[in-house]
């Protein structure tokens, strides 16, 4: 576990989709890299455009490797004090050390620092997202809402969340 130690997260680059996927791929799994890749697609494609898809990630590179991303999506439709954790996802033989939860601070700073009050998190009831439901519950995230047979193997969504206002308990 690293003590007092603050890992620098660096806005991520249309150049970096195919490090962020394969980090992604071999910390999750193949089918959420095909995702990542996707989406990350699309949201650089949109910045070209000078179109905001609500997205912003973040990379943490060491010894010009990457060994984290973490990200926070709004929703336009959605309440403006709200944010999801989009993709995170931490280098398999750096997971364990503490550098989860340090990415997930730096992303909680730049979330509270752009006014969000309320941060959420989609996760799911399947075995592959066993461990990440885990570390959230131990980050504070508290479960609020499932959707039923979400994933094409009939898993279920499942959305957890926490306040980012100090003291508060999201409820």
């Amino acid at each position: 576990m690293i003590q007092n130690k603050t890992i620098e997260i660096i806005p991520m680059e249309a150049r970096d989709i195919a490090n962020a996927v394969g980090l992604i791929s071999q910390a999750m799994n193949q089918d959420e890299g095909k995702w990542a890749s996707e989406t990350m697609h699309f949201h650089f494609k949109c910045a070209e455009q000078e179109l905001d898809d609500g997205h912003d990630y973040y990379l943490w590179w060491e010894h010009d490797e990457v060994k984290g991303i973490v990200g926070l999506h709004q929703y336009a439709w959605g309440p403006p004090e709200n944010v999801w954790l989009a993709w995170f996802a931490v280098s398999p033989a750096e997971q364990g050390k503490g550098y989860g939860r340090a990415l997930l601070d730096e992303v909680e700073k730049k979330a509270r620092q752009r006014g969000f009050r309320k941060f959420f998190v989609e996760t799911y009831a399947h075995p592959d997202f066993d461990k990440a439901i885990r570390f959230y519950q131990k980050y504070g995230f508290t479960e609020h809402g499932r959707i039923a047979n979400y994933l094409p193997d009939g898993s279920q969504m499942i959305v957890l969340g926490k306040s980012l206002s100090s003291g508060r308990r999201l409820e």
